[in-house]
């Protein structure tokens, strides 16, 4: 409540209630196949089991750099940089142009159908590309606690997470309920389920896998259409961070239905610290 008050003293938009939940929403893995499509956008055979990629060569090769650069100086955590799936994925749409639009057709088909729906809106802002997350064992953890509006994404947005893995435990992301009740515990899904979360204003975290399993997820923002307004885009602007999808399909990026849409809600300025929260949003969990 004192939170909410606040940003409604600020005059900022606020979320409905209820959108604010943490829901467990089962999917259909064969109308929307994340994890065939994550398989050949990251380059690895069809059928590749997520939770196994520690085992693989390039697995142990990078548990082992890892292992002797903790020996060597004050590392704790890999971070996605030294993650070679991690880098695979950002340079998919180069490499792999084909496998990189087959996956976005999913991404855009689960939003176009699911999220609309799960919404209850016709057009949604919604995050240009998912974030990818692979938590290997033995490796820290990546990220620090932190509510998403640490680093400035507006209170109106909605986070889906959606593992490519079985996930429990320290293999998982943590987070509490709701915004202070501090009765965190892990997510603990199978694929063909997700979870939709305020994760704006709730504490999440990893803590390090001590699992035998990887864990593979990706996640991503939306905000309805219903709680469009500049304060909303002032830090991750419309046609950059977010882009805006209907029944119809993606908006296209230039076109002039877009454009109108910047110039009436990209209007406010970032702040001066926007380059570095852009770079932790991204390496946090």
């Amino acid at each position: 409540p004192a939170a909410a008050a606040a940003a409604a003293a600020a005059g900022l938009e606020e979320l409905p209630k209820e959108f604010q939940g943490e829901v467990i929403l089962p999917f259909d893995l064969e109308r929307y196949p994340f994890v065939q499509a994550l398989c050949a956008a990251l380059d690895e055979p069809a059928g590749t089991d997520f939770s196994k990629l520690h085992d693989s060569q390039i697995g142990m090769d990078i548990l082992a750099c890892f292992k002797r650069r903790c020996e060597e100086a004050d590392i704790d955590a890999l971070g996605p940089r030294g993650n070679p799936w991690n880098a695979r994925y950002l340079g998919t749409a180069q490499k792999a142009p084909e496998a990189n639009t087959r996956y976005m057709e999913v991404y855009h088909d689960f939003l176009r159908t699911f999220v609309l729906d799960n919404l209850g809106t016709g057009r949604v802002a919604f995050q240009a590309r998912p974030t990818f997350r692979c938590h290997l064992p033995g490796c820290g953890a990546p990220g620090r606690p932190h509510r998403d509006e640490d680093y400035k994404h507006a209170r109106v947005e909605v986070n889906y997470w959606i593992p490519c893995t079985t996930v429990f435990g320290s293999n998982s992301l943590y987070a509490e309920t709701v915004r202070g009740a501090g009765d965190f515990r892990a997510f603990e899904l199978d694929c063909g389920r997700l979870v939709r979360f305020y994760g704006n204003q709730v504490w999440h975290y990893t803590t390090p896998n001590e699992t035998d399993c990887t864990r593979v997820s990706v996640d991503f923002r939306v905000i309805r259409e219903q709680e469009w307004s500049p304060s909303a885009f002032a830090e991750f602007k419309l046609g950059a961070y977010f882009a805006v999808i209907s029944r119809e399909g993606v908006v296209p990026h230039g076109s002039q239905e877009l454009r109108c849409l910047q110039d009436q809600y990209n209007g406010l300025p970032p702040s001066k610290k926007m380059k570095t929260s852009k770079k932790k949003a991204w390496e946090a969990d």
